[in-house]
């Protein structure tokens, strides 16, 4: 028996046929969850109806897990790449620290990126192999979850925390302009710490979305999630890093050329590349959440989304763990000329601390 109306249930007809067309819709007495529905989907081979936190199964067929699984795939080679670029950063740090490794701050910050990383992969391959999400196994929702609080709850906290240290310990450069923007980067930061504890329902509804099957309770586990991670992204990209970054790379670029070192073009350097890769993947990601908050009909395509918005993270980790990382700067000693194979340097560090 063919019931048409009756699976049109996440408000898609008006964009897709019943089961998304991937499935056909036949009687089922009603139960518990939906007293009024009596169709259900049964999906052709390779689509799905249950995915991350939005469990349709039953529902719609709008997943495949060919186009999810090999998505992921590549996800888990681009974490591949900034766990290592990670682990170089701390190799770098190591090498020009040496026994202050341990006790530098922004190094735990790297260390934190480093086991996200890894989390990400794992998470990533068992996507891949296994072909299922966060809604219908439990151990990709806990790696899920745990991956995500890692960097919302924390590592977003730590590298901000040491960009705006940076930019205080270096505010003296730009005089006046760097006296106001030390103040403004001392409330950034007294805010920001405020903010990120929203990571805590976004990912804690995850998990309880795992365990409760009422498809309409899903639907408010969507919209807490997708609220708290557009408040987050907009907060940290838009608030936080990007206007305070924009405002300390032109403090940069006015000093006079003569007073510039090795330490201020680095900065400079940094801040420009800082600029573009987070205002990018920051502003993807954002309206990426705006979109699926305020659309309806998106809310069970967030297994999509969030296969395709998490590699934006790729990049802010990436940049975040170069610009925390110290550099080493090489001087001419004074009276001594620089020449090749025969200079005589004086060696300074600089650190983000």
């Amino acid at each position: 028996m063919n019931l048409t109306a009756s699976c049109d249930y996440f408000m898609r007809g008006s964009i897709a046929a019943e089961c998304s067309g991937h499935g056909s819709c036949v009687a089922e007495a009603p139960n518990e969850f939906m007293k009024n529905e009596v169709g259900k989907c049964v999906c052709e081979a390779g689509w799905r109806g249950d995915g991350d936190l939005m469990n349709a199964a039953g529902l719609d067929c709008h997943i495949n897990d060919d186009t999810l699984a090999y998505w992921w795939l590549g996800n888990a080679f681009g974490f591949i790449f900034q766990t290592l670029f990670s682990l170089y950063c701390l190799h770098s740090a190591w090498t020009i620290q040496g026994k202050a490794f341990m006790s530098k701050k922004s190094n735990k910050s790297i260390l934190l990126a480093v086991f996200f990383g890894v989390v990400r992969v794992i998470d990533a391959f068992l996507r891949f192999a296994l072909k299922k999400h966060a809604g219908n196994s439990l151990v990709i929702c806990i790696i899920h979850s745990l991956g995500g609080y890692i960097f919302w709850g924390h590592l977003a906290c730590l590298f901000c925390e040491q960009f705006l240290n940076i930019v205080i310990k270096q505010a003296k450069l730009g005089g006046v302009q760097g006296e106001q923007m030390k103040k403004k980067c001392e409330k950034m930061h007294k805010v920001m710490k405020l903010m990120l504890p929203m990571a805590v329902p976004a990912y804690g509804f995850i998990i309880v979305g795992y365990f409760d099957k009422n498809p309409s309770h899903h639907k408010v586990y969507s919209v807490i999630y997708y609220v708290a991670h557009c408040i987050l992204s907009f907060f940290l990209v838009n608030i936080v890093a990007l206007p305070v970054a924009k405002a300390f790379y032109v403090i940069l670029l006015s000093m006079p050329e003569e007073s510039q070192d090795d330490k201020t073009k680095a900065l400079q350097e940094k801040m420009k590349i800082f600029i573009r890769e987070v205002g990018n993947a920051g502003h993807f990601n954002t309206l990426c959440t705006i979109a699926f908050m305020v659309f309806p009909f998106l809310w069970d395509c967030q297994t999509y989304q969030i296969a395709f918005a998490w590699p934006s993270a790729i990049p802010i980790l990436c940049v975040a763990a170069f610009i925390v990382k110290p550099t080493q700067s090489r001087k001419v000693a004074p009276g001594r000329r620089a020449t090749t194979g025969h200079t005589d340097v004086t060696t300074t560090t600089t650190t983000s601390e």
